[in-house]
């Protein structure tokens, strides 16, 4: 016949921390590093069509907002905060890169000057 172990007193399990202080920080860091990485830009003055793919890493930290309901659902909560956060403070720097390249660029291709 098997036994199973008796379960762990309650004093001695872990308590269960709440699964919402990790996207809440997330959030607030990708709205921050969002307006600090486009303010910090020189394309501050360009037209509000590059604000638009903000909405990518604004939905990542959004989908890391979904309870966990299985073990690795916090995890994958974790990871997507952190790659929409970093997205969100990245994208002005790497926008202006690429419109600087492709500016680069055409200018080589028409003769440059």
């Amino acid at each position: 016949m098997n036994t199973t172990p008796p379960l762990a007193p309650a004093a001695t399990r872990r308590p269960d921390l709440p699964w919402w202080p990790t996207p809440a920080l997330f959030t607030a860091l990708a709205v921050l590093g969002g307006a600090w990485g486009y303010h910090s830009s020189p394309i501050l003055h360009g037209s509000v069509w590059l604000v638009l793919p903000y909405a990518v890493p604004l939905a990542l930290v959004a989908a890391a907002w979904w309870p966990p309901s299985r073990p690795g659902a916090r995890a994958r909560g974790l990871a997507l905060g952190v790659v929409g956060a970093l997205a969100a403070l990245t994208y002005a720097h790497l926008a202006t890169f690429t419109l600087y390249t492709v500016a680069l660029v055409l200018w080589a291709f028409q003769g440059g000057g």
